[in-house]
């Protein structure tokens, strides 16, 4: 697969759009949030490094505590999901990691957004059992896909 045209993207145009699209439409049926982060500088371990993300995002203060993020490392070629309190009690360790496995196939065969639009999908369908959408429901935060 052909990575972005533009050296300072990992995602192609359409994969980006994809992404961006598979969040929408997850959040258009629950109250939860999601984000998705490419960071092509960070060494450290990813969960550490994803949760230090989530907090300088501030997907801490969603109402429900109810936001998760899909972070990517590309320098080293590793990846982390973080739920926040609010979902993590009812997904638990065990969900998160079936959810890691799902897109490491993906990511292995080189369909990089077609891994992430997975995550999105399957989060959502986790985050819409336990936290529907609700008459009022606000987006708390951005939908788009960050590379930093």
């Amino acid at each position: 697969m052909e990575r972005s045209a533009r050296p300072e993207r990992f995602l192609t145009e359409g994969e980006r759009a994809a992404v961006e699209a598979a969040v929408a439409e997850a959040e258009a049926a629950t109250s939860g949030e999601i984000r998705v982060v490419v960071n092509r500088r960070v060494l450290g371990d990813p969960l550490e490094e994803a949760q230090k993300t989530f907090a300088r995002l501030g997907m801490h203060q969603t109402r429900d505590r109810n936001a998760v993020l899909v972070f990517l490392v590309l320098r080293s070629r590793r990846f982390a999901i973080f739920g926040d309190e609010g979902i993590h009690r009812f997904v638990g360790q065990e969900g998160w990691d079936r959810l890691r496995d799902g897109m490491a196939e993906r990511f292995q065969r080189g369909d990089f957004g077609g891994g992430l639009v997975y995550a999105v999908r399957e989060v959502g369908a986790v985050l819409r059992e336990h936290f529907p959408w609700r008459e009022g429901d606000v987006n708390e935060l951005p939908d788009g896909v960050e590379e930093r």
